[in-house]
């Protein structure tokens, strides 16, 4: 549910218990706002209060919760929207003490298909001006380089692309993390 007024955001934790003895945990979970260097807000925007869960030795569980965001700032691609994103910071707590803390970054955004329309991101038609990229950085070869593929990004962009198809290699989660803090809408097969 999104909307320029209000945004639900749903969490579900998967947890593990590796010890031999059954355990109990509370998780819970901080909203930050992300700027455009990808830097967390001081205060958190919303909070999912923490939740107490049992785990058996060697066993696992799942909570999941979720809260209302108000006015939030929504993601989609430029010129005419703004890439803004978030990022979800849940703790795990055993006995008052933080034993293990896991970042989600995440954009908020409505998405919709619409057979006589297109791609409908936030309510407006959003017009895709692909490529299909591979992997590979060409001469310099397939290994991940944050600059060249940042480089290679923003050439694309001023060319007019808003939108890449990745292809035939799993893209690096870096190349995926960068598509989505420069507003590029993502096919990943």
């Amino acid at each position: 549910q999104v909307s320029k007024e209000s945004a639900t955001i749903e969490a579900a934790v998967t947890l593990a218990n590796a010890t031999s003895q059954t355990a109990s945990v509370t998780v819970g979970t901080q909203i930050y706002e992300l700027d455009a260097a990808g830097k967390r807000s001081v205060a958190p925007v919303a909070q999912i209060a923490p939740l107490a869960v049992v785990l058996p030795a060697g066993g696992q569980g799942m909570v999941r919760s979720s809260v209302v965001l108000s006015q939030p700032k929504l993601w989609g691609p430029p010129p005419t929207q703004q890439p803004n994103r978030y990022v979800a910071v849940t703790n795990v707590a055993q006995e008052g003490r933080v034993i293990d803390t896991y970042e989600t970054r995440f954009g908020i955004r409505e998405l919709r298909f619409d057979p006589a329309r297109g791609v409908i991101v936030n309510g407006e038609h959003i017009p895709l001006q692909g490529v299909n990229q591979h992997h590979d950085l060409g001469a310099l070869g397939a290994a991940y380089n944050h600059r060249a593929a940042e480089r290679q990004l923003e050439l694309l962009r001023e060319l007019g692309c808003n939108a890449v198809r990745m292809s035939h290699n799993p893209p690096a989660p870096e190349l995926l993390e960068l598509t989505d803090r420069m507003g590029f809408l993502v096919i990943d097969e």
